[in-house]
């Protein structure tokens, strides 16, 4: 076989598939044992906990909506302190405690401003922990909510499993109106954590702590001396490190709910800085991973995980080979067993997700609709991610707040993205005709159907 056959094959057909049946033997394996991950013991005592909740750019009223949402909390209020690090203006700071002043809380809340801010959300948060006093440590977006009984169950599973952090589930919420979007992150976002959460958890591999909705035993955090501020993604890094460390990180079906972005640009600034976030997490977390007493098929594992963006960049890459083709003389390389596997854990996929946005009351219209808006989306900014996944590596990186749930203004700088997604698009479509027309058949159909991502992202942004 030829070698650009032999890549194309790898990076279109073999490494996707490979992907999606990963993530349904996953689904399976957290629908196995859910009943054994919701099982919780009753609390006694409540240990004193330390909410750290990072801000910068957000309402008042998202914050004030927070505290309310505490407020609800099964456990002992007094024994309760919210550290809110902002690194906003002091004006801000100035009204922010000014709306506090006329609430009554049971619990403590504290509003530090950072005025010297290293690094990024890290930063935040480990200047919260060197400022707080709790046996227990939850770290919470702004604008996340939850249940009543949310961190209660998270500590009874802490308690009943003997771990030294917990990562809730994710679940996503939006307030604005339902597009295809944004119920194809929802469903996105539910079956993201029965896969990568519980699913992982289930199957005995390493649980990773989320952003937003990780309880953590303060002792663990101490050790490893909190947060890096020098990285951008923090939980994928400390759990790196902690996971290296011996300490031992679970899953619980206790819900977290988070916004989802609900437009292009919100798509395209989270997805691609947890990319750059997970290489930059890769390269300077490698050699802990390496050297811990970790089994090595775990090691291997955790090491796939951060490479979770990689196949996206990837089949960029090839599909950029496809239309030189005919020019080497070389046989259709989607003419493969490889491509029936390809067709099968798409298949499956596509039921699993189907499943699970039928337990969040979405239509089987509808979720196959979402998953081709968020399959297409995810396709146009490939060549993006790509360019994150460089930037991760080089070091060269930034940290732009995901803009979820609140009218912005949209710079120049997202048009000419869009721009450039179009081009693609057509380059890519006329690629695919041109397969056709040299009788590559197959692969020529491929990229037609690749193509259309691109061109559908654009139109659809048109119209956002």
């Amino acid at each position: 076989m030829p070698l650009i056959d032999f890549v194309i094959q790898i990076f279109i057909l073999l490494i996707p598939s490979l992907i999606l049946l990963n993530q349904i033997f996953l689904y399976y394996m957290y629908k196995k044992a859910e009943k054994i991950l919701s099982s919780n013991v009753n609390i006694k005592e409540f240990p004193f906990l330390s909410i750290i909740v990072p801000t910068k750019g957000e309402n008042i009223s998202t914050i004030i909506g927070l505290l309310d949402n505490v407020m609800e909390f099964k456990w002992d209020l007094r024994r309760i302190e919210v550290i809110i690090v902002s690194d906003d203006d002091k004006e801000f700071v100035r009204q922010l405690e000014n709306s506090l002043s006329t609430k009554e809380l049971p619990f403590s809340v504290k509003v530090f401003l950072r005025e010297k801010k290293l690094g990024f959300k890290s930063g935040a948060l480990s200047y919260g922990l060197e400022r707080s006093k709790g046996d227990l440590i939850i770290t919470l977006d702004v604008d996340s909510r939850l249940n009543p009984d949310s961190i209660y169950r998270a500590y009874s599973r802490m308690l009943t499993l003997g771990c030294d952090a917990v990562s809730l589930k994710w679940m996503g919420y939006s307030q604005d109106s339902l597009s295809s979007l944004v119920k194809g992150l929802l469903v996105s976002t539910n079956l993201g954590s029965m896969v990568m959460l519980l699913g992982r958890h289930a199957a005995g591999f390493n649980v990773f702590p989320v952003g937003s909705g990780t309880l953590y035993k303060r002792g663990c955090l101490n050790k490893v001396g909190g947060w890096d501020y020098n990285m951008i993604q923090d939980d994928l890094e400390i759990g790196t490190r902690l996971t290296s460390m011996g300490y031992k990180i679970c899953a619980s079906d206790s819900p977290i709910f988070v916004e989802v972005p609900n437009n292009f640009v919100s798509f395209y600034v989270q997805q691609t800085r947890w990319a750059m976030g997970t290489t930059e997490v890769l390269k300077n977390r490698f050699t802990y991973i390496i050297h811990s007493n970790l089994k090595f098929h775990k090691k291997i594992e955790m090491m796939l995980y951060l490479l979770q963006y990689f196949p996206i960049g990837l089949t960029f890459l090839a599909s950029i080979l496809l239309p030189f083709i005919p020019f080497l003389h070389l046989p259709d390389p989607l003419f493969s067993p490889l491509f029936i596997l390809w067709l099968v854990s798409i298949s499956l996929y596509a039921i699993i997700y189907v499943r699970s946005a039928r337990e969040l009351n979405i239509s089987i219209f509808d979720s196959l609709r979402s998953l081709g808006k968020i399959s297409a989306y995810t396709v146009a900014i490939s060549p993006f991610i790509l360019f994150s996944l460089i930037k991760g590596f080089l070091g060269k990186r930034t940290y732009v707040v995901t803009p979820k749930g609140k009218k912005m203004s949209v710079s120049r700088k997202y048009y000419l993205i869009v721009s450039l997604v179009m081009l693609i698009g057509i380059l890519f479509l006329l690629g695919g005709l041109f397969l056709i027309l040299s009788h590559y058949y197959l692969v020529g159909l491929w990229l037609l159907y690749y193509s259309s991502g691109y061109i559908f992202t654009s139109f659809s942004y048109m119209k956002e």
